[in-house]
């Protein structure tokens, strides 16, 4: 599997989709290589938009020596000072502009991370070297305390075709044969997700067509999101029951997330009580239908769970807030044995895909495993176990975990 800033680019003119934001970016290039102090740079978007891959190019050709932390490094001040602060005021060995690239800045965590973010000022004070910082959500409370200390640049999420480029040329790098119709399935499955569509990419290379059922099968979080956004800011009767009714998600699933983000969202406390006698009422025609398998009941559980939560309000909930994952799925989803296998195999696999622990157990994981057990029904478990050996030094027991995966 290649290195998947690698496989995305050559060079910085081959990035999609962001032509006047590099435009942007290689004129602050341009400053710093020519004596001037530049604000840091904070690149936001939503993930798989090229963000770090664009970052990572830059500093290349411009001859930079990169130095990146991502949120797991900077847990503290001390971390942050011993790591970039004798970067930040010198160059490198070699005499090269020293860059200081800071990913995930936005999931600093202010229980976990103490002093992170007092450092991360003191570093933009004092600093005579490029800073670049990456957040998905600019307005994220949590980095607040960037506000006008940085140049901000936005990446914006990729549209289908942008998408398919990206796949395609990924494709000819790796030598990948691959239909138009898979490059098109991919890209409009990814929902704008670059990263996301290599790795269903790399899945795909050697695999039937029918393969791109399981990546179309997976849960997407921008769905759910898109319906929770319509039913926690429409005061309508029509536009979330018409959202619910075009989505794929999980009826189910759907309540569960519902259920989580009330009380981040609802602040009065009869708001708050409405919606939750809406939100039962939904579960109790659930529990109707499925004792009585008269499936008519889901009708009433689809108007309750969507128009009614919507119309439970008083007042517009701050729509930047982030949504919760339910705490009651992520209670199922296995024994602490297996959460910590998932853990280890996450990070075994995060050299490769560039992504966070979480994005890959949530994601990655349960596609791998899909793609495994197909695998294993077409070629026996040999090659797989053979497969995941050679190419990520797992043990076999860490390929059980896999193939026990479930989506």
């Amino acid at each position: 599997m290649p290195d998947f800033d690698s496989a995305y680019v050559d060079s910085i003119d081959d990035i999609v989709g962001h032509s006047e934001q590099i435009t942007y970016l290689e004129r602050f290039a341009s400053d710093v290589d020519n004596g001037a102090r530049r604000k840091p740079l904070l690149i936001y978007g939503p993930p798989g938009t090229g963000k770090t891959a664009t970052s990572h190019m830059l500093a290349a050709e411009h001859g930079w020596n990169l130095v990146e932390m991502s949120a797991s490094d900077y847990r503290d001040a001390e971390s942050i000072a011993s790591m970039l602060h004798v970067s930040s005021n010198t160059r490198s060995l070699f005499g090269k502009i020293n860059m200081l690239l800071l990913d995930e800045v936005d999931e600093l965590s202010g229980k976990h991370d103490e002093g992170a973010a007092g450092a991360i000022n003191k570093l933009i004070g004092e600093s005579k070297s490029p800073i670049i910082l990456i957040a998905n959500d600019m307005w994220n409370r949590k980095i607040a305390f960037l506000r006008g200390k940085t140049d901000n640049v936005e990446f914006k999420r990729l549209r289908n075709d942008e998408v398919a480029a990206v796949l395609r040329n990924a494709a000819k790098r790796i030598g990948a044969d691959l239909s138009p119709n898979v490059i098109d399935g991919i890209a409009s499955r990814a929902a704008g997700d670059a990263r996301s569509a290599l790795n269903d990419l790399i899945v795909m290379v050697g695999s039937d067509d029918e393969m791109l059922e399981s990546i179309g099968m997976r849960d997407r979080k921008s769905d759910i999101f898109s319906v929770l956004d319509k039913i926690f800011q429409s005061n309508t009767l029509a536009v979330p029951l018409k959202a619910m009714a075009s989505s794929d998600v999980d009826n189910e699933m759907l309540m569960k997330w519902i259920d989580e983000n009330l009380p981040h969202r609802y602040l009065q406390k009869e708001d708050l009580r409405d919606a939750y006698r809406m939100l039962a009422m939904a579960s109790g025609f659930n529990s109707r239908a499925s004792r009585s398998q008269y499936y008519t009941y889901w009708r009433y559980m689809n108007v309750m769970m969507s128009s009614g939560v919507a119309l439970s309000k008083s007042s517009y909930p701050d729509s930047r807030m982030r949504y919760s994952f339910p705490k009651v799925i992520s209670s199922l989803s296995g024994t602490k044995e297996s959460r910590g296998l998932q853990t280890e195999l996450a990070k075994k696999l995060q050299k490769k895909v560039h992504m966070s622990i979480k994005e890959i157990k949530s994601s990655v994981l349960p596609l791998l495993s899909s793609a495994a057990n197909l695998a294993v029904q077409r070629d026996g478990s040999e090659s797989v176990y053979d497969f995941f050996a050679s190419r990520f030094d797992m043990t076999d027991n860490e390929v059980k975990g896999i193939l026990a995966i479930r989506g």
